[in-house]
C-alpha cells in the first residue's frame, strides 16, 4: 500500500490540541445526597487529580480514532498489485453498414464490441486505441491508459451506414497515435478481411440477404413525358430466396413484380413510369439485413445552356443537346454564353469549344480529304469521353484529313487520323470530333447523344454532377442534396465476404511487460471517520438525555 498524499500525516498533531481541550473540559463530578453522616466513620483514601483524569477517556479515544480515519482518508490510501501487461494496443473495430447484419438476436457490431472487451483482457495493455473503421473513420479512443473508460466509449459507440474504410485512412489514424512502430500489436475485428496485412478477428456466420444494388430513373429520349425506371435485384446468400418488388414514381406504384433469385443470381427489372422527379424501388423480403431493401433515384433538372453556335445547324445534334439541358443557342459572339459549338466551319478556340469536322487553328489544322479511313482504333479506352461509346459507330464513310497540335491528346484514331480528341489547358478546353454529320451515320445511332453529353460534361465539369451518392459521400455543390440520391454502397450487401480464417490470430504473441495497478481506498478512512463521529454524538446527547431525565425525578 502506498499514500499518494503522505503531507495529510502531518494533521496529527491535532491529537494534542484535541487532548488538552479534552482535559480542560474535565470537572469534578458532584452529587447531591441527603446526608454526609454515613461517610463520616469511613477510612479516606486520598487519589491523585491527576489519576482522575486519565479516567472515562473512552470519548477522548473514540475523537482521536476519528482524527486518525480522516488523515487516512486525505493520504490517499492506495493498493498496489503487479501484473503483467500486453505493452501497447491498437484495436481497429469495423464500422461499416454490413456490421449491423442480424446475428441472432445482436449485430455484428454488438459481436465485434464483445469481442473486443475479451481482447482487452486477455492483453491487459499498458495502453491502448480504438478506431473505428468506415468511409469516413473515426478515432474512437485515443491513446490512453484508462482501460475501463476506453471500454465504456467502445460499447456507447454505434455502427454506421457507410462503406469500407480506405487503408491508408486507417494507417493515417493510427499514425496519428505515436507511429505503427510504437504499437506492439494491431488487429483488425471485421466481418470481412481487411485490406492491410495485419490480425484479423473474424465476427458473424453466412445470412441470408436480398438486396436492391441498383435503382435509377431517366427520361425517354423520344421527347415524351415519360421516364425509364430500371432496378437491379441480388441475392447475395447461399439459399433461394424470394421477395416482391415495387417499385413507385414521387408516391404513386408503377410496377409491382415477385422475384425469386437462386445463390448468386440477379434479375434486373424495367418499368415506364411518369416522368416525375424522384422514384424509389423497395423490396418486401425476410432475409438478416434490411438497410439495402430501398434504394432511391432523382431526375436532376435539366441545366440551362447557353451556346454560342458557329457554322451550320444540324437537327440531331441540336436533339442530342436537349435530352440533357435546356439550350438556347445564339451567334452574338458579344453576348455571354457558357459553350461554343463549331460545326464545319473554321474559329480561333477560347473558353469551352465543341468542334465538329470544324479548323482551330493552330490546335486543328486542314491536312486534305481521305476517301477510305482505316480501321478504328480506340487509343485512350479510360477516357470520360469514350465511356459507354461504342467505337464502330464512329466510322466515318469519308475523313476529313486534319493534324493536331502538340499537346491535343488523340482518343480515337482511323489510321493516323484523328477521329476524337481533347485538349485541355488554362483559359482553353476543347473536344475535336473528325466526322462530318451530314453523311454519318453515328447521328442514328445510340453512341451520339452518350457523345455529345460526355463532351459537355467534359467542357463544362460542373453540369456533370452524379445523381447518385452513398452514404457519406462528400456533396459536390452547395444544394447539391436536391438534385441526388442519397443510397447504401451496394458493396456492403455483399454481408458474406468472411474470407480466410488463415488471417485470424487465435493468441498472438505480444510483449510482455510488468505494469501495477492502483486501487485507491481512500473511502474506507472516510467512512470510519463518519462513523466515530456520529458515534460520540450519539453518546453525548444520551448522556444530556440521562441527566436531564433523574434530574427531573429526583425534583420535588
Amino acid at each position: 500500500m502506498i499514500f499518494l498524499s503522505a503531507w495529510a500525516f502531518g494533521l496529527l498533531g491535532v491529537a494534542s490540541v484535541i487532548a488538552l481541550l479534552y482535559f480542560l473540559r474535565r470537572r469534578e463530578e458532584r452529587l447531591v445526597v441527603s446526608a454526609i453522616w454515613l461517610w463520616e466513620e469511613e477510612h479516606e483514601r486520598p487519589r491523585s487529580a491527576l489519576t482522575l483524569l486519565w479516567t472515562k477517556i473512552w470519548l477522548l479515544l473514540v475523537q482521536l480514532a476519528a482524527l486518525a480515519a480522516l488523515v487516512f482518508s486525505l493520504a490517499e490510501p492506495t493498493l498496489t498489485r503487479e501484473f503483467i501487461g500486453g505493452g501497447t494496443l491498437a484495436l481497429i473495430i469495423d464500422g461499416s453498414a454490413s456490421m449491423q447484419t442480424a446475428e441472432q438476436g445482436k449485430t455484428r457490431y454488438e459481436l465485434a464490441i464483445a469481442r473486443a472487451a475479451e481482447l482487452i483482457e486477455q492483453r491487459r495493455p499498458n495502453r491502448l486505441t480504438i478506431i473505428q473503421a468506415q468511409q469516413s473513420p473515426k478515432l474512437l479512443v485515443p491513446l490512453t491508459e484508462d482501460r475501463p473508460r476506453a471500454l465504456f466509449t467502445l460499447k456507447a459507440s454505434q455502427p454506421t451506414l457507410q462503406g469500407d474504410a480506405k487503408p491508408s485512412d486507417i494507417l493515417e489514424l493510427v499514425r496519428s497515435q505515436g507511429g505503427l512502430e510504437n504499437f506492439h500489436e494491431v488487429i483488425y475485428i471485421s466481418d470481412h478481411a481487411p485490406a492491410l496485412p495485419i490480425p484479423w478477428v473474424s465476427v458473424g456466420e453466412p445470412r441470408k440477404n436480398l438486396a436492391i444494388t441498383g435503382f435509377a430513373a431517366r427520361p425517354v429520349p423520344d421527347g415524351t413525358s415519360q421516364a425509364i425506371v430500371w432496378a437491379r435485384v441480388q441475392n447475395f446468400s447461399s439459399e433461394a430466396l424470394e421477395g416482391t418488388l415495387k417499385l413507385f414514381a414521387e408516391e404513386t406504384e408503377i410496377h409491382q413484380e415477385r422475384i425469386s433469385l437462386g445463390p448468386g443470381e440477379q434479375r434486373s427489372v424495367e418499368a415506364l413510369a411518369p416522368l416525375y422527379t424522384r422514384f424509389r424501388a423497395v423490396l418486401d423480403v425476410i432475409d438478416d439485413f434490411a438497410f439495402d431493401n430501398i434504394r432511391y433515384s432523382v431526375i436532376p433538372r435539366r441545366p440551362q445552356l447557353k451556346i454560342l453556335w458557329l457554322g451550320e445547324r444540324n437537327f440531331f445534334l441540336m436533339r442530342a443537346l436537349s435530352t440533357f439541358a435546356e439550350v438556347s443557342t445564339q451567334t452574338d459572339e458579344t453576348a455571354s454564353y457558357d459553350l461554343v459549338i463549331a460545326h464545319n466551319t473554321a474559329i480561333r478556340p477560347v473558353g469551352a469549344v465543341l468542334l465538329i469536322n470544324s479548323v482551330a487553328e493552330p490546335w486543328v489544322v486542314r491536312a486534305g480529304s481521305i476517301s477510305e479511313p482505316g480501321s478504328l482504333q480506340v487509343l485512350v479506352p479510360g477516357h470520360p469521353l469514350v465511356q459507354h461509346v461504342r467505337g464502330e459507330h464512329l466510322r466515318p464513310t469519308t475523313l476529313s484529313g486534319a493534324q493536331l497540335a502538340p499537346g491535343v491528346q488523340t482518343l480515337i484514331a482511323s489510321g493516323d487520323q484523328p477521329i476524337l480528341a481533347a485538349y485541355r489547358s488554362q483559359g482553353l478546353r476543347f473536344v475535336y470530333l473528325g466526322v462530318d454529320l451530314k453523311s454519318s451515320p453515328l447521328v442514328l445511332t445510340p453512341s451520339f447523344p452518350i457523345l455529345i453529353r460526355n463532351s459537355i460534361y467534359w467542357l463544362i465539369p460542373e453540369l456533370g454532377l452524379p445523381s447518385e451518392r452513398f452514404v457519406s459521400d462528400e456533396f459536390a455543390t452547395l444544394g447539391f442534396a436536391d438534385q441526388a440520391a442519397i443510397n447504401l454502397d451496394p458493396t456492403e450487401s455483399e454481408i458474406n465476404r468472411l474470407g480466410s480464417p488463415s488471417f485470424v490470430p487465435q493468441e498472438s504473441p505480444t510483449r510482455e511487460t510488468k505494469s501495477q495497478i492502483y486501487t485507491p481506498i481512500w473511502y474506507l478512512g472516510a467512512w470510519a471517520a463518519f462513523v466515530a463521529l456520529a458515534g460520540e454524538l450519539l453518546w453525548y446527547y444520551w448522556g444530556v438525555f440521562r441527566r436531564r431525565r433523574w434530574s427531573y425525578e429526583r425534583a420535588p
